[in-house]
């Protein structure tokens, strides 16, 4: 299978980010991968997808190219003198939900899986966002819209203008 979008940026602040040196991530002890009806089934206690076009092993390549792309910053927000982050499992949480949603959206459309610059940049990893820190610290707080914009590296007021339009979108 091929995977176009493996250029590399030099910014290392930006969401796309080619880090090379990242560990491979063995996806066979992550999620439990099953075959259905010539598919394959992708789960864990944060994702349940069922996959057309891929094997494990394609799966296992794409998900690290993935990962090696995807800079999302778990860094804590120190904002008026406290500090805010996600826990581990909820940063697990998050970045599993990203990546194998986007693996998704390209296999079930029947398209080359692409990773690239303007899928981190899409309104819907606001949502994928949202659903966390609203549920931590509640629906467009400062520290919500805060986190949110530092965790994809976004400048606030442009985070803050997705959040809005977003929820507008769901709320028709």
């Amino acid at each position: 299978m091929n995977i176009f979008g493996l250029n590399k940026n030099d910014n290392s602040e930006d969401i796309y980010f080619l880090r090379e040196t990242l560990p491979h991530i063995d996806t066979s002890k992550l999620f439990t991968m099953t075959s259905e009806y010539g598919k394959l089934r992708v789960q864990n206690k944060n994702v349940n997808c069922l996959f057309s076009n891929l094997t494990r092993d394609s799966f296992d390549k794409i998900y690290n190219d993935f990962n090696r792309h995807l800079n999302l910053n778990f860094e804590p927000l120190n904002l008026d003198n406290k500090v805010y982050s996600l826990t581990a499992d909820e940063q697990e949480k998050l970045f599993e939900t990203i990546v194998t949603s986007w693996i998704y959206y390209y296999t079930i459309n029947n398209l080359i899986v692409k990773v690239k610059r303007s899928d981190f940049t899409h309104p819907y990893m606001v949502d994928y966002v949202l659903n966390i820190v609203d549920k931590k610290y509640g629906s467009d707080t400062n520290v919500s819209l805060a986190l949110g914009a530092k965790i994809l590296r976004q400048d606030l007021n442009d985070y803050t203008k997705t959040v809005k339009g977003r929820k507008a979108y769901y709320d028709r």
